[in-house]
Formats: C-alpha cells, structure tokens, sequence
C-alpha cells in the first residue's frame, strides 16, 4: 500500500493548478498565435466575471475601465474577451469553457486587440 498517497495528491494538483492558472507558457512567448481567444455567448456570467477578475489582478486592465478605448461597450462578454485575449497572448492558452479562437480579429475603433 502506498503511504504517500496524500502528497502524491496534493503535488499532482498544485502542477494542475498550475498549469491551468499559470501567466506565461515561456515555450510559446514571442511565438505569432493565430486568432484571438473570445468569451463564449454560452458561458456563464459568473464565471465570466471571475475570470475577469482574477486577470484584472494579473494584468493592466486599464484598457477596459471607464475611460480605457476597450471599456464602450460596457459589457461582460466584452470585456471577458479582451482579459482572455490577453491571457491566450502571453500564456498561450484560451480558458476552455470560456473562451474560444476565432479568427475574425474582434477590434474595434480605438479598441486594438494585438
């Protein structure tokens, strides 16, 4: 019988942990992603906002806070769109079950998306 099994458990989460909520992928920095991560129309407001906020603790979100060229129009499906954009461009990845790639880039006006 195993005697380690709760540690074994606890590394094997954290390494989940992660690499589900991890900033950066270093192997894909610089690398020219195709499209663009979007919120998913199907995806549930309160995880939309959690994710929202929880990037807005990771990165500089003043581009879609009032006054910001991305915060018109005022929306959570918006706004979801440009913080998981941000995270698909620097780490690589767009949040499954949130977000989807799109190839239709989703700028707009003064609000440029990289």
């Amino acid at each position: 019988m195993v005697k380690n099994t709760p540690t074994i458990f606890l590394v094997s989460f954290l390494m989940v942990v992660a690499l589900c909520f991890g900033q950066e992928n270093p192997a894909m920095r610089g690398k020219n992603l195709r499209g663009w991560c979007v919120a998913n129309t199907g995806a549930p407001n309160d995880k939309l906002q959690e994710f929202l906020d929880y990037g807005c603790h990771e990165f500089d979100c003043s581009q879609i806070l009032p006054g910001g060229p991305c915060y018109e129009p005022n929306l959570l499906l918006a706004h979801a769109s440009w913080i998981l954009d941000k995270f698909y461009k620097t780490g690589a990845f767009c949040k499954e079950g949130l977000g989807f790639i799109t190839e239709t880039n989703p700028s707009y006006g003064d609000c440029q998306y990289p």
